[in-house]
């Protein structure tokens, strides 16, 4: 076993990990940046992020030309075909083409090596690295954890049973499924849904919680849930499900509501059951490092109970999203280069959840700024008078806009409709800087464009006056 040292080792490649690694190496840092996946990007570019939204790009194209004749475009038919294979090959390649760029990226800063392979902690000043060309010690100063989350298992009898997916295996599926359960109502399963129902697969989703959506605004939620409803996704809520079985080629899915047992049949089941750090076979029990089911513990710098190791991203836990990952990461790499860092704040986060329409999110949702007890109130537009929205003959959905009654102060922004994932740029812009209905409403939005939709019910709050 070969011996080497370095000042900084980055355990996980993915949206933390590799801007920190890189970060820190143009500093002139040594840095060993260890990846146990076949390359660099992690959950986000491999299984989940990127994948998905490849998936979905089909499935609203397919979308698309089923209402073409709205449009006045003739000469394509009423059910589009999908050929599966190629939208799998076009998956593939732009997989293999962000990973291998970052890849090379990292490889042209001379004081950054990257490892393949797993890491493990010997004790608080060494790591083994377990590879294909076998393993060597690594002796550090510094080492920070960021090696993301993985799916929690349904813990139900039958869940073994082929043909129970996770979201990761559901995207390497090898065709489009006519038939599927989703259990779990949260973000991923509705995005799922809706992609796979586009793509013509008949979709139920099962949730345990009263509404799908947790923490997301609950009125944008429950109107999401009506679209989901009316387009033919039911769903059903309240439920638990008890077990699984084998129906033929078809997976039989036993569920209690209400009292009462009931069951569907569908050729695949996806189980999104929530996510949980990955500390796995980390060898953190040989340090001083602390964890439990909801993570690595940090302070607000994201230093661990071991004073030279540090945690960022999905593996400390909540919010558990690529973007945020890459933020803490940005903080933590000035941070350990002695520079001036400003880590972020989960209350001016931002998210997208890529539903049709679109849900985004930046910053506290109306129930959330209560709890911390603040006095707010919530300025609404409705986007079937807006003309983009109309243009595009998308015209449904709701902005709304939540601020504090004593200044008028940005707190939350939160939309639901097809673009809403670009209209969070200026949204979570707002909220980081607490902007001010005033604001929104004296900026200049083109038009016709989404992004009208803020300053015009930022000037209806405030009854004209800007």
């Amino acid at each position: 076993m070969k011996t080497m040292t370095t000042d900084i080792v980055v355990i996980g490649g993915g949206p933390g990990g590799t801007p920190l690694a890189m970060g820190a190496a143009k500093a002139g840092r040594q840095v060993v940046l260890v990846e146990a996946g076949a390359g660099l990007g992690g959950t986000c570019l491999f299984h989940g992020c990127i994948p998905s939204k490849i998936f979905r790009e089909s499935a609203m194209l397919r979308y698309r030309l089923e209402r073409a004749r709205r449009f006045g475009i003739g000469g394509v038919g009423d059910r589009p075909t999908v050929d599966w294979a190629t939208v799998e090959r076009r998956k593939r390649t732009i997989l293999s083409g962000r990973s291998d760029a970052a890849l090379a990226k990292a490889r042209t800063l001379p004081s950054l090596t990257v490892r393949f392979g797993s890491a493990r902690f010997l004790d608080p000043h060494r790591i083994v690295i377990e590879g294909a060309d076998g393993a060597d010690e690594l002796r550090f100063e510094k080492a920070v954890i960021a090696t993301g989350s993985v799916s929690r298992k349904l813990n139900v009898p039958g869940s073994e049973l082929p043909g129970i997916l996770s979201s990761e295996e559901l995207l390497s599926v090898e065709r489009v499924p006519s038939s599927m359960v989703v259990i779990g109502g949260g973000p991923i399963g509705v995005e799922m849904a809706q992609i796979f129902s586009l793509l013509g697969t008949k979709v139920t989703i099962l949730e345990a919680l009263p509404s799908i959506l947790g923490p997301v605004d609950r009125s944008l939620a429950r109107r999401l849930g009506e679209i989901l409803v009316r387009d033919g996704i039911p769903v059903h809520t309240g439920v638990k499900v008890e077990r699984i079985e084998a129906a033929g080629d078809l997976r039989r899915v036993q569920y209690s509501s209400g009292g009462r047992t009931e069951s569907l049949e569908a050729e695949l089941v996806l189980a999104v059951v929530g996510r949980s750090p990955n500390v796995e076979g980390l060898g953190l029990e040989k340090t001083a490092v602390q964890f439990d089911a909801k993570g690595v513990k940090v302070d607000a710098r994201l230093k661990t109970a071991e004073p030279h190791i540090w945690a960022a991203g999905d593996v400390v836990g909540q919010p558990m999203f690529a973007h945020w990952a890459t933020a803490q990461a940005q903080a933590l790499a000035a941070h350990l280069l002695d520079r001036p860092a400003v880590f972020p704040r989960a209350e001016h986060n931002s998210a997208v959840i890529f539903s049709h329409p679109e849900l985004g999110m930046a910053g506290l949702t109306e129930e959330g700024a209560r709890e911390r007890g603040w006095d707010v109130e919530v300025a609404e537009y409705s986007y079937a008078s807006d003309a983009r929205a109309q243009i595009a003959d998308e015209a449904e959905g709701l902005l709304r806009i939540v601020y504090r009654s004593d200044n008028a102060t940005i707190v939350g922004v939160h939309a639901l409709v097809e673009g809403a994932a670009d209209l969070m740029g200026e949204a979570a812009l707002a909220v980081a800087t607490g902007a001010k209905l005033g604001d929104f409403a004296r900026a200049i939005h083109p038009h016709p464009t989404l992004t009208e939709s803020f300053g015009i019910c930022a000037s209806a709050a405030l009854g004209g006056r800007k």
